[in-house]
């Protein structure tokens, strides 16, 4: 249908509704046009209605039969995987050492004055590691302290930084002395068998 044919249409109806209130009462007109609003209902939107009820109806059927779906991972292979490759991020214990000299490596590279270290060894009975807690006292301008910072926890992946603490003897002065302190996590040297 092409508009004018729409607008033609439309003037003829209410013609007809002019014509047929002049002829007859009011209520007759009302009722013609309920009477033409329920045919427009009834021919137009409930099929539409009925259709889309239809659909919706399939697919639930469909959703019905269909089995349920099934985890990629199930959370005990999940947890084992994750506790697995934490324990293998781990360091090795009897190679601490190793460690100690990398950190006195890293301080030699970055220009960081690095003259002692104090180690506090611990056990983590329940997480079955062990941690070594270093303590730096070390001196340096801010950026050589950072790029030592960066340098040993690329170098020791398995450690973390936990405290830095900065002091400076005057505001015009350079160098800071700083005490950093690092978390180093291992993995038990008694070959302790992990679950």
């Amino acid at each position: 249908m092409t508009l004018p044919t729409i607008a033609r249409a439309l003037l003829r109806v209410r013609l007809m509704l002019g014509l047929a209130s002049a002829r007859a009462g009011a209520g007759i007109v009302l009722a013609g046009a309920l009477a033409l609003c329920a045919a427009t209902l009834w021919l137009v939107v409930m099929p539409t209605l009925a259709a889309r009820v239809d659909m919706q109806s399939r697919d639930i059927a469909r959703a019905r039969k269909a089995p349920p779906p099934k985890p990629v991972v199930t959370t005990p292979a999940m947890a084992a995987a994750r506790l697995s490759a934490f324990y293998e991020a781990l360091g090795d214990a009897s190679h601490s050492e190793q460690i100690v000299a990398q950190l006195f490596d890293a301080a030699d590279s970055t220009g960081v004055t690095l003259d002692k270290a104090e180690y506090k060894p611990a056990r983590d009975a329940n997480g079955r590691f062990e941690t070594y807690t270093i303590i730096l006292p070390v001196k340096g301008d801010y950026a050589h302290l950072r790029r030592f910072s960066e340098k040993v926890l690329l170098a020791v992946p398995y450690a973390a930084l936990d405290d830095m603490r900065f002091r400076r003897s005057s505001a015009s002065e350079q160098n800071i002395e700083a005490n950093l302190r690092f978390t180093v996590f291992l993995r038990a040297d008694s070959g302790e068998v992990r679950r």
